[in-house]
Parts: structure tokens; C-alpha cells; sequence
């Protein structure tokens, strides 16, 4: 009976140690303004520096930051529980320029963070942990600015010189990983074993 408790438990503790599955860039693309460039998704390697004339480029650009994760509290109209994923969306040009373009992922969007506060306060929590995020006084979008999003899809219009524009959009995280599935089967198939497994007995003999 300890061993199938023991067993249960692990199988417990495997599911809730997973995490929700990635919610990803699929694509991106320019489709207007006068920069040049074209969309760039970027895997930030260990010592990546973003923001603040980092980049000097005419490309509209995007990373994944952190997947699966919980929200204790509310943000941007996202309820505390949620689980989220985050995404570094920016233009950086060198010279002042426009940019008008998209980019889709393969989860729903929630929320777009905009504003240097917001992105400021949420580096932390929502960051690429190999990315060091320049945080200048003009960091988000400034008025002549716009992003919107629908379904899996954000939508930029941007107009940027010095320090360049970013925004954190946020989606929802709600599929477990092949892990999380892996782990989940591995625990309750111990847990079976256990239980088919019978206890073995004893046979007591009295001689007279």
C-alpha cells in the first residue's frame, strides 16, 4: 500500500511539475513603410543586449520569452491564474523610418504591452533569460504609434528613429507539452503496475 501511495504521488508531483506547451512565432511580414526590411525571428543566444539603438536595422524583429507561465496577478486585463506566454516584438532602424507589418503565433493573443512601465516591470517575470533588456525613458510605443491584435495575429504601424519601438505581446498557454503528456503516462502507468501487482502471502502451518 506505501509503494502504490508513493507511486501515486509521483505521478502527481510529475504533472504538476510540467509546464503548458509553447505558444510560438509561426511567421511575421512587412507589408508596408519605407525601412527596406524584412521580418527576422530571432532565438536570443546567452549575452543578447536588446533596446536602446542595439540593433540599427531596417528589420521588423521577434523573439519567444517565457512560456507557460502562471500569472499571480492580474495584467494588461489578463486575470491572476492564467497561464501565458510571452514575445518581444521591435524596430530599430538607424535612421528615422517607418514600419508597417504582422506577426502570427500559434496561440491566441491576449494583450500587447506598450507602455515603459509595463514592459519595465514585467522584464523579470516575462523575459528571455539569455536577453539583457535596455530599458531608455521612450522604450514601448510612443503616439504616433499603433499595434492591435486579433485572433493569433498582431498588427504594427510604427514610425521610429532613436531608441527604436517594442512592444511584449502576451498569449494564452493552455496545451500541455509532449513532456507534460510523457510524464503524466509514465506515473499513471507505475500506478498501474502497483496495483495489478497483488501482495504476496504467507501460509502458517500447525502440527498438532
Amino acid at each position: 500500500m506505501k509503494k502504490l501511495t508513493k507511486l501515486a504521488l509521483l505521478g502527481a508531483a510529475a504533472t504538476l511539475g510540467a509546464t503548458s506547451a509553447n505558444a510560438a512565432i509561426v511567421m511575421g511580414d512587412v507589408t508596408g513603410g519605407n525601412s527596406g526590411g524584412v521580418f527576422v525571428q530571432e532565438t536570443p543566444l546567452p549575452g543578447f543586449t536588446v533596446g536602446n539603438n542595439q540593433q540599427q536595422s531596417p528589420n521588423l524583429f521577434a523573439f519567444d520569452e517565457v512560456q507557460g507561465f502562471q500569472l499571480t496577478a492580474d495584467l494588461a486585463g489578463i486575470a491572476a491564474g492564467t497561464f501565458v506566454n510571452s514575445h518581444y516584438v521591435y524596430f530599430d532602424p538607424q535612421n528615422s523610418t517607418t514600419m508597417e507589418g504582422n506577426v502570427t503565433f500559434d496561440g491566441n493573443v491576449l494583450a500587447i504591452l506598450t507602455a515603459t512601465g509595463q514592459m519595465s516591470a514585467t522584464d523579470a517575470l516575462l523575459g528571455n533569460s539569455n536577453v539583457t533588456y535596455q530599458n531608455p525613458g521612450l522604450r514601448g510605443l510612443e503616439s504616433n504609434d499603433s499595434a492591435s491584435f486579433a485572433g493569433n495575429q498582431v498588427f504594427v504601424d510604427l514610425r521610429a528613429s532613436t531608441p527604436g519601438d517594442y512592444i511584449r505581446v502576451i498569449t494564452l498557454s493552455a496545451v500541455p507539452e509532449p513532456g507534460t503528456w510523457a510524464m503524466m503516462l509514465l506515473g499513471f502507468f507505475g500506478l498501474g503496475a502497483a496495483m495489478r501487482r497483488k501482495p504476496a502471502t504467507s501460509t502458517r502451518v500447525r502440527f498438532a
